[in-house]
């Protein structure tokens, strides 16, 4: 009797390790795993092994660098149609196997099942996988690829992407609404992502273990980021768009790093659910290292709200106003929505009295200086940019400096976002040169300077002698 009982248990482990119900080689030599699916007419690919998955590599004696899912397959004298891709199918795929190649057939991807406490993406298909470019076929009525990426048909949502691909830069399409779960997950190269103004969503574990990721900036068209879609544990800077209501808690995940900056541009502080239930899960972050950035006028809110409160260092967002004798460097948070700037400059408060504006394009470069009659400098201001390709940025601000003021004067600003003709955010500031001489005012000579432009520079002519705006005389 012991040993039947003994037997039977071999019997049952034997069979819990086989996870599949057939294996059919395709014409590479690659023998596929299917599953029947319920119809008994179709199948899903799926994994070889399930049973000793942590162990083996999927599909690990296939030596071809394509594999080609076919869209039937004959097995015991019956014909199935490949309709589908099973949870973890391609979960630890040997790594010499570069593309995948989809039939028109598949209709049923796995991406997402729930395995934990709304925990996703280990159930994925395409979890762990390796492959450099999925390719749909065209003709699939649900699917497509473009540049070796899935998306639904109409390409709203970015359903998997290639972990294995060797790109460092991901510019996703304007047109994508949504990540999908674990849309990026295990990525393994990627340094940059920009994410396009069309996006509203990051779904849950879409950016799980994109571990090579240091610098992520989510736009202002978020609205949800998914729970632990931004579990990545190297990001040192991450900005959250003002549109963004709510996080998952994996906005934790990197804060168990040193030196991470936070931006949240959003004036309300976004709802970090599941905070109760992963609450263990914080303990490691170094609450006191590192650094949350807010609107000024929402700091209290942060400092109070649940998950936000537990942070030291709740700094206001807003870039400071640097002044000196006869200049100012002024500084604006970039409106990923906007398609220009307007900044105007007043001397007077009730800012009736307007002295210029000044108009820069998306990407912060000047484009127009309007000078206000009766109330303009008596200088000609000059505008720098440190590099006019690259205009000056950190976290996400526009720098620029104005010379030629007066010293010792009060100005007053308006700063407005356009997006076409609209007004899309508006910010009112003043600020005051220090008192002193300016370089101008020391030039030496009885007669009055006159201002020139050269070469497109604003000089100062006094009798025989040029100087810059600084003053300094040019030979």
């Amino acid at each position: 009797m012991k040993k039947s009982i003994f037997l039977l248990i071999i019997l049952i482990c034997a069979m819990s390790a086989q996870a599949y119900d057939f294996k059919v080689a395709n014409d590479d030599g690659c023998e596929i795993a299917y599953n029947i699916n319920s119809d008994g007419t179709t199948i899903s690919v799926t994994y070889t092994d399930k049973g000793t998955k942590r162990h083996l590599s999927n599909y690990a004696d296939f030596l071809c660098d394509t594999m080609r899912i076919p869209e039937h397959v004959i097995y015991d004298n019956r014909q199935y149609t490949v309709t589908g891709l099973d949870s973890m199918c391609f979960r630890y795929i040997n790594q010499n196997i570069h593309t995948l190649e989809l039939p028109a057939t598949i209709d049923s991807i796995v991406f997402y099942e729930e395995v934990g406490i709304d925990h996703y993406a280990d159930a994925s298909a395409f979890y762990g996988n390796s492959f450099r470019s999925i390719i749909m076929a065209e003709n699939n009525p649900k699917y497509t690829t473009e540049a070796g990426i899935l998306y639904t048909k109409d390409k709203s949502v970015l359903l998997a992407y290639p972990a294995g691909n060797l790109r460092d830069s991901v510019y996703i399409k304007e047109g994508v609404v949504m990540l999908g779960h674990g849309a990026l997950v295990w990525a393994r190269n990627i340094r940059y992502l920009e994410l396009p103004l069309s996006l509203k969503e990051l779904g849950e574990e879409s950016l799980s273990e994109v571990d090579s990721l240091v610098h992520l900036i989510i736009k202002d068209s978020v609205e949800r980021i998914g729970d632990w879609a931004l579990a990545c544990r190297r990001i040192t800077h991450l900005t959250l768009g003002s549109g963004v209501k709510s996080v998952g808690v994996d906005f934790f995940v990197p804060l168990h790093r040193l030196n991470v900056d936070i931006y949240s541009r959003a004036i309300n502080p976004p709802l970090i659910y599941n905070l109760k239930s992963n609450t263990p899960f914080l303990s490691n972050c170094h609450v006191d290292r590192t650094n949350i950035y807010v609107p000024a006028q929402s700091l209290n809110a942060y400092r109070q709200a649940d998950g936000w409160n537990r942070f030291t260092n709740i700094l206001p967002i807003e870039p400071p106003v640097v002044t000196g004798l006869d200049n100012v460097q002024v500084s604006w948070v970039q409106n990923f929505s906007a398609t220009g700037y307007v900044w105007i400059l007043y001397t007077d408060e009730a800012h009736t009295q307007r002295y210029m504006t000044l108009t820069f394009d998306a990407n912060g470069h000047l484009t127009g200086i309007d000078l206000a009659g009766n109330q303009a400098p008596a200088r000609v201001p000059a505008l720098n940019e440190d590099d006019e390709e690259e205009p000056t940025q950190f976290a996400e601000y526009y720098s620029f400096t104005i010379t030629g003021l007066s010293a010792n004067t009060t100005y007053y600003f308006v700063r407005q976002s356009l997006n076409g003709t609209d007004v899309i955010d508006e910010e009112n500031g003043t600020f005051a040169t220090q008192s002193g001489t300016t370089a101008i005012d020391n030039i030496n000579g009885s007669s009055s300077p006159t201002k020139v432009i050269s070469n497109g520079n604003v000089l100062i002519k006094q009798g025989n002698k040029t100087y810059t705006l600084q003053g300094t005389e040019i030979k």
